[in-house]
C-alpha cells in the first residue's frame, strides 16, 4: 500500500490537533475556583499577599486562615489548596472521632505555626513544605466544654486523650503526605506535624 506523504502531512497534524489534551487551567483561574470552594465551605480567611520574594517560599494562592469548621488558636498562612484539606480533615475527622470519643465536638484548634520561610529541620538542604504554605504543626484542641487536649501532655500515655490524639494522626495519614508526631523525633515532641509535600511518610 502506498502513501500520498503530502497528503499525510495535512491531515496528521489536525487528528493530533483533535486528541490533544485540554489546556491547563491558568494559575490565577484554578486559584479563583479554590477561593470560590472555600467560600462554600464556610472557611474563615482573608486574601494574603505572596509572604515572601524567594522563589523556594512562594505560596499557591495564599490565604490567612482564621477558621476550618471550628476557630484557629491564630490566624496562620497556607494555600488556597492546604486550607481545603484542612478543612475537610476537621468535619471529617476530627469532630466526628472528638464526638465518638468525648461525646462532644471541637470549637478551637491549637496551632504552633504555619507559614514559614524554612528549611527542613531534619534535612536542612531541602526547603520545609511550610515554605510553600502546605504545612501546619497541631499543638492541640479545646473542646466543647473547654477541656483541652495537648500534643505534649498527651500523647504519651493511655488515657482518652492519648487515644483520641494516636487514632487522629493515623486518619491524618490518610489525608496528608506526611505525618509527624512525638514518636519522630524531639523536635515533634510538642505537636504533630501535617503537611502535603510530595514525600509520604506516616509517624503514627
Amino acid at each position: 500500500m502506498r502513501f500520498n506523504l503530502y497528503a499525510l502531512g495535512l491531515v496528521l497534524p489536525a487528528l493530533l490537533a483533535g486528541c490533544a489534551a485540554p489546556p491547563p487551567v491558568p494559575p490565577r483561574e484554578a486559584g479563583e475556583r479554590c477561593l470560590a470552594r472555600l467560600d462554600q465551605a464556610g472557611v474563615s480567611y482573608a486574601l494574603a499577599a505572596q509572604p515572601a520574594s524567594v522563589d523556594a517560599c512562594a505560596v499557591d494562592t495564599p490565604v490567612r486562615v482564621g477558621a476550618t469548621g471550628i476557630a484557629w488558636n491564630q490566624p496562620g498562612v497556607v494555600g488556597c489548596a492546604f486550607a481545603l484539606r484542612l478543612d475537610a480533615f476537621i468535619r471529617e475527622d476530627v469532630q466526628p472521632l472528638a464526638r465518638a470519643r468525648f461525646g462532644q465536638g471541637v470549637r478551637q484548634l491549637r496551632h504552633f505555626g504555619t507559614y514559614a520561610c524554612r528549611r527542613d529541620t531534619g534535612n536542612g538542604r531541602r526547603w520545609s513544605e511550610h515554605a510553600s504554605g502546605r504545612a501546619i504543626d497541631l499543638a492541640g484542641f479545646e473542646l466543647e466544654d473547654g477541656t483541652t487536649i495537648a500534643v505534649e501532655r498527651d500523647w504519651h500515655g493511655q488515657g482518652a486523650k492519648s487515644r483520641f490524639l494516636h487514632a487522629l494522626a493515623r486518619r491524618a495519614c490518610r489525608r496528608f503526605s506526611v505525618v509527624l508526631t512525638p514518636d519522630s523525633n524531639r523536635d515533634h515532641r510538642n505537636h504533630i506535624h501535617l503537611d502535603d509535600g510530595p514525600w509520604k511518610l506516616c509517624s503514627a
